[in-house]
């Protein structure tokens, strides 16, 4: 193992730790109420697969969206606690791997569906695809 390597895992781990962190990471998503997500909460499966990705915005600069891999959108967000600790372990623009564990019931008068997922701490899950032309089609 090269030096620099050996630094980087040095500090990621010394972060991971400060920050309370341990993987895989169980969570419920927020921000799924709207009729685009519960169409897309509604074609998800257990055990799809998805990313989390950090995209900042104005307002929110810690924003983590939960993107399904499978339907190619976005189902809601991760809480603005969880993204800062990965943020702070991560570093800005973080992408991670995680899959639904299970879809929720929602509260009766919302009448809507939520999701609980799992977060990893790897981006393996889209590493042994080459090409990408799929998603274009």
């Amino acid at each position: 193992m090269g030096l620099k390597k050996y630094f980087k895992n040095l500090f990621f781990n010394r972060r991971l730790k400060k920050s309370g962190l341990s993987f895989p990471i169980r969570c419920k998503i927020n921000g799924v109420a709207s009729v685009d997500r519960q169409g897309a909460l509604a074609q998800s499966k257990e055990n799809d697969e998805l990313q989390i990705v950090h995209t900042p915005l104005k307002k929110y600069p810690h924003n983590a969206y939960v993107y399904s891999i499978t339907l190619n959108r976005v189902l809601g967000y991760i809480d603005k606690e969880l993204a800062q600790k990965l943020l702070y372990v991560f570093g800005e623009g973080f992408c991670l791997d995680g899959e639904i564990r299970a879809l929720l019931g929602g509260k009766p008068e919302f009448d809507y569906t939520g999701c609980s997922i799992h977060i990893y701490d790897s981006k393996e899950m889209l590493k042994d695809l080459d090409d990408f032309s799929h998603l274009r089609s």
